[in-house]
């Protein structure tokens, strides 16, 4: 028997380990009228995909964030710049401004930068910095 969920935008009922429609319709919204023209350029390619690619490399594929603070392993499914694009474009490639978080830890941490994005970013260098020199990466 299927496990069932609930869209968190319409509320339509889909099975556990699928996207809602609305969702993707939701983030197109937003590319075109929202998104940064040079982020999304930058986002849809090869750069952003090798930056990506080594920075779950270097994390091995887990969601720092969760690890370091509640010791759980989760799976990272997204790379999170520490220091925004539109704050230093200069570090987008830059893995030590690189960090692998689940989707929903993503959110989370950018809730938290409304608060005090200063303090959170410190935390973050500093949480990425630990757990690379114990897993032996550089940072």
């Amino acid at each position: 028997m299927p496990i069932y969920k609930r869209c968190s935008c319409c509320g339509k009922r889909m099975s556990v380990g699928t996207q809602c429609r609305c969702q993707k319709q939701r983030h197109k919204e937003y590319d075109r009228y929202s998104r940064d023209k040079k982020s999304k350029q930058y986002y849809n390619g090869k750069e952003w995909e090798s930056a990506r690619k080594e920075a779950l490399e270097l994390d091995g594929g887990i969601d720092v964030y969760l690890f370091m603070t509640e010791g759980i392993i989760v799976l990272a499914d997204t790379v999170h710049h520490i220091e925004p694009l539109r704050d230093n474009w200069a570090r987008r490639n830059d893995v030590n401004n690189l960090m692998s978080v689940h989707h929903d830890t993503h959110s989370l941490i950018e809730k938290k930068y409304k608060q005090d994005k200063e303090t959170v970013m410190k935390e973050l260098f500093s949480m990425l910095r630990e757990y690379r020199d114990r897993r032996g990466g550089a940072v």
